[in-house]
């Protein structure tokens, strides 16, 4: 498989600290608190196996004293803070890395007007402004191709290159501050590589999409160009860009960072974590998530739910299901009120206990692969092609995806999330293939689909625009009409559960058989329509399930516990002898299959709370145990070498059958993260 490289500082480097103060401008005792003693005490607690520091944050201004003719130094610097990290990080033995706000910088943007991206016109149609950045309000966001890069970032880290030796840039502001710029220069280039000559201001023009992507190839342009420079400058020292080849940006991970990594959220996070470990572990590159330490329930600057400290178990519950795919746990502390770079020594003890549950992980966790079960697709060619707005990572819609994500994994299988160009390549490893309402897709991608059905392969297809991505005929149907706006009812489990689509196939089968049909109400054998709500299509000596819906963009709206069993009903229906290894656990428990050499590994991560997790309450904690767990292996002939836990000594009920050729393993109880090891 043709994955880019990426670098690390080595395997025993799997645990880190990040802490920023974004240095502002009413500042007044930064680096007073940081001396090396002190400093060194601190992380002693904690033990981090590396460390990112404040640098340079949103407001633009350094915490330390910086030389480049364009700086803008906090006045609020009485001592250099970078100097004294760099002190205590020698003495620990760990690399240290920079927090570094790249597009986001409001002193440079006050400075130097310039630089900052030009907004669109006010109103459609109006021309857009004539002259670098003429006439555009002071900004906060820099213009990827303006003189920002040459002038103040790249000068800046090479500088902390040699004046400080550091080891490593997570440069925060990027993706998610980077939004389209109308000022010549990107209007020049624009239409040079288009041929469209004036961009278009609202996401209802048709050329949209061509000028969003023309934003994103600008960003990743700008990020290749200080990763090169700092690379040239000297060799070693990492760099990354937060969230950029994320999985809100797929596609080929070209941009030459060397790591990937990206902060949760603060509150309610781990639906994130669960999508991102499934899609960064596909990358090909190292890669971490960072924790938030602290949260509040109710949003950033409120004063009635100001900021405290997670509990460490809800921080291990969050680094496991990332330990679990085989990623590295950075946690973010920011002690509130505090700006001479104090450190809290009871929260850095806290964090120590989360560090010993990370580490205790790493023989296990690190260098696995994946035990191949369900493929979900996320397109970056239907991304691409799909009217955006806001910046390059929360204007995308990535909400299909999530919804397969999670109603397949609470069905208790192996999930992991491929972009094209990382399917392309391993769709035939994978028993099951997900498509979620995913209809722009690219004709390779298309056409590798529909050999992978004729090879053997189950692919399941939702949304009524898919039939024409894949074909009707592919597909066995003929759409006799779509419904807009329509909720229809479908039969799930014992019951029946309504799903609102924005748009609905009513379809008629030509070579494809009904799996059941559309009902109007509850009720299952009243007011049933003749359409179908899926039908199953055997093409080849595979077979293809479609069901034309929103079916996962409304799981992950309403997650209604029916809509989950209808889609375990759809699995059984397209393989009904199900896949090798199945899984009867609680519904809490998320499974992640991997494998590393050949041993097989199942992990299992606990997401439940002993306290209600409500909207006042983002805390998770007092985590109980639950179970048991069951886990059947088909095409086991011989009995296994070793079966047992990697972290706790629990007896275990191990039972091979060699004349069925299975093997049943009962597990007692999880408590947050246990991994059961087969070999």
């Amino acid at each position: 498989m043709a994955f880019p490289s990426g670098h690390w500082h080595g395997d025993r480097f799997y645990f880190g600290l990040h802490y920023d103060l974004h240095a502002g401008d009413k500042d007044t005792d930064l680096g007073t608190r940081c001396g090396e003693a002190e400093l060194t005490a601190a992380l002693q607690l904690m033990a981090p196996d590396f460390v990112q520091t404040d640098c340079k944050g949103h407001p633009g201004h350094t915490s330390w004293f910086s030389r480049v003719p364009t700086a803008t130094v906090s006045p609020g610097v009485v001592r250099d803070a970078m100097e004294q990290w760099r002190a205590a990080t020698k003495k620990l033995g760990i690399p240290l890395h920079c927090h570094y706000s790249g597009i986001w910088d409001t002193a440079a943007g006050a400075k130097y007007p310039a630089w900052t991206t030009v907004p669109a016109p006010a109103k459609p149609g109006e021309a857009a402004p004539t002259g670098q950045n003429a006439g555009a309000p002071k900004g906060e966001k820099m213009c990827p191709r303006g003189p920002y890069l040459d002038q103040l970032l790249i000068p800046q880290m090479l500088e902390l290159v040699d004046r400080y030796g550091v080891d490593g840039f997570w440069v925060d502001g990027d993706l998610w501050a980077a939004e389209p710029c109308y000022c010549d220069a990107c209007r020049a280039e624009f239409a040079r590589r288009t041929g469209i000559e004036q961009p278009p201001a609202s996401p209802e023009d048709a050329n949209w999409p061509a000028w969003w992507n023309f934003t994103r190839d600008s960003f990743n342009e700008y990020v290749t160009r200080y990763c090169d420079a700092v690379h040239r400058h000297r060799p070693g020292v990492l760099v990354c860009s937060n969230w950029l080849q994320t999985f809100r940006d797929p596609g080929p991970p070209t941009v030459p960072t060397d790591w990937i990594s990206g902060d949760n959220s603060w509150v309610w996070g781990m639906d994130g974590s669960r999508c991102e470990a499934r899609f960064l572990a596909t990358r090909g590159k190292p890669w971490d998530i960072m924790l938030w330490a602290f949260y509040c329930s109710h949003g950033m600057g409120k004063p009635d739910s100001p900021w405290t400290s997670k509990p460490p178990q809800m921080l291990m519950q969050e680094a496991a299901i990332l330990l679990a795919f085989g990623g590295n746990v950075q946690l973010y502390e920011h002690p509130q009120h505090l700006r001479g770079g104090q450190l809290v020594p009871w929260q850095m003890r806290r964090l120590g206990e989360v560090g010993a549950f990370v580490k205790a992980r790493r023989e296990v966790c690190q260098n696995t692969a994946t035990l191949p079960q369900v493929a979900v697709l996320h397109s970056e060619h239907h991304l691409r092609a799909t009217p955006t707005t806001s910046n390059l990572m929360w204007g995308t819609d990535v909400t299909p995806v999530q919804g397969a994500v999670f109603a397949l994994a609470e069905n208790h299988v192996g999930v992991d999330i491929l972009d094209e160009w990382a399917l392309l390549q391993r769709c035939a490893e994978f028993p099951v293939v997900v498509v979620p309402e995913q209809h722009h897709l690219s004709p390779a991608m298309a056409e590798t689909l529909r050999e992978y059905v004729r090879g053997g392969g189950r692919l399941l297809v939702t949304g009524a625009d898919s039939a024409a991505a894949l074909g009707e005929e592919f597909l066995g149907i003929r759409t006799e009409r779509v419904e807009e706006n329509k909720a229809y009812y479908l039969p799930a489990a014992d019951g029946a559960v309504p799903l609102f689509s924005a748009r609905w196939g009513l379809l008629a089968c030509t070579t494809a058989q009904p799996v059941g049909r559309l009902l109007e109400t509850a009720l299952l054998d009243e007011r049933v329509l003749p359409q179908p709500h899926a039908v199953l299509n055997r093409v080849g000596d595979g077979a293809v399930l479609y069901v034309p819906a929103g079916l996962f963009h409304d799981f992950q709206h309403n997650r209604y516990p029916l809509t989950r069993a209808y889609v375990g009903d759809c699995l059984r229906a397209l393989l009904p002898d199900g896949f090798p290894i199945t899984i009867k656990a609680p519904l809490c428990l998320e499974v992640v299959l991997r494998q590393k050499g050949g041993q097989r590994q199942l992990h299992f991560v606990n997401r439940g709370s002993g306290l209600p997790n409500v909207p006042d309450s983002g805390a998770i904690d007092e985590i109980p145990a639950v179970g048991p767990v069951t886990v059947r292996f088909r095409g086991q002939t011989a009995a296994p070498r070793a079966v047992r836990l990697a972290f706790s000594e629990q007896p275990l009920d191990v039972r091979h059958d060699p004349a069925t050729a299975t093997l049943t393993v009962r597990i007692p109880t999880i408590a947050i993260h246990d991994t059961l090891l087969v070999e």
